[in-house]
């Protein structure tokens, strides 16, 4: 770790010396006419940005607000900018995992993607005029000005890894958090309580507002010969798990919460790009460990779909977030973007 010290320093100097540019007007943000929510984090993945997205679109879709979401083109095979199709054939490979799964669940609102989040914005804009743009994982990208920061802090990532890379997982200090307009603290329910206070600890010398969530699993879903079936109660059920997400263990912690027993977890890297041998290896795995029911999460779902055998039940896990407190807070952060 003593030969990454000076790398880690370097990448946050460097990373500082951004921030000064733009704080002091040396670089400036791109002002949109438009409201502009960002939704990001310090850390590189697995804070649990997409659920939280998915919660605040539902939020606005009660109020009526026509809302586009602009994200990076990341892992994914779009070279340029586009507006997501859901209906295009493997779409998820196509535009991103994420991206496509938020609109498969908020088919009222937009979502583009590009390599550029500013040019996408710029785009997005032009083609369709909406009431709010979110910027999707918009922390550090300060060349699109925002008019409301929410930065998320995931309860189960341990205090050291906020140094910066690549000893940490942080692409900034911990001092850049001042520019959040209010922290979000998501998995709450997945740590100790001496955890999540030695985290508030070092927020709380910020004065933002911290509003704890927890990130549960209510239900799982079938996809089976082209249809969803409704919950299943699986208490001590063995279960295979497949999951390319940032944080595994964190999906071993909520499918052990809801009492299903992990038989194994077959893990791939974050944002992976399921093939047909990726399924094929997943189900001689499965029939090799006595073909508990296969589960996966929603993310990884709606890759693996397109690639799944119709005889074979593939279960996948949605997670429901839950405001634990500051929820008044909250929701009037999500109003005064809109004024």
């Amino acid at each position: 770790m003593s030969l990454l010290k000076p790398l880690s320093s370097l990448y946050e100097k460097i990373a500082g010396f951004k921030n000064y540019l733009y704080d002091n007007k040396y670089f400036y943000s791109v002002e949109l006419p438009i409201p502009v929510l960002s939704l990001g984090n310090l850390t590189v993945g697995g804070t649990g940005k997409t659920p939280l997205t998915d919660f605040c679109l539902r939020y606005y879709q009660n109020r009526n607000v026509e809302v586009a979401v602009v994200s990076r083109s990341y892992r994914a095979q779009v070279s340029g900018i586009a507006e997501v199709d859901v209906e295009r054939k493997n779409a998820a490979a196509y535009f991103g995992d994420e991206p496509v799964l938020l609109a498969e669940r908020n088919p009222q609102a937009h979502f583009f993607v590009g390599p550029r989040k500013f040019k996408t914005a710029l785009y997005a804009l032009k083609k369709i005029n909406p009431s709010l743009l979110i910027i999707d994982d918009g922390f550090q990208h300060r060349q699109l000005a925002r008019d409301v920061d929410i930065v998320i802090l995931d309860a189960t990532e341990p205090l050291e890894n906020y140094e910066c890379l690549p000893i940490g997982r942080a692409r900034e200090s911990w001092s850049s958090l001042s520019r959040a307009s209010i922290f979000v603290v998501t998995k709450v329910n997945l740590v100790e309580p001496s955890v999540l206070e030695a985290l508030y600890e070092r927020l709380r010398k910020f004065n933002i507002d911290i509003v704890p969530m927890s990130y549960e699993i209510t239900e799982l879903r079938c996809f089976k010969i082209g249809n969803k079936i409704n919950i299943r109660d699986g208490k001590d059920q063995r279960v295979l798990l497949i999951s390319g997400i940032a944080r595994p263990k964190s999906f071993e912690k909520n499918i052990e919460a809801i009492s299903l027993q992990v038989a194994d977890h077959m893990i791939f890297n974050d944002h992976h790009a399921y093939s047909l041998v990726d399924v094929d290896n997943i189900i001689q795995n499965w029939r090799k460990s006595g073909s508990p029911d296969i589960v996966t999460t929603e993310k990884d779902f709606v890759k693996l779909k397109a690639l799944w055998p119709i005889d074979i039940p593939l279960w996948y896990a949605p997670l429901e977030v839950r405001i634990q407190s500051q929820e008044e807070k909250f929701y009037e952060i999500l109003d005064q973007v809109l004024h």
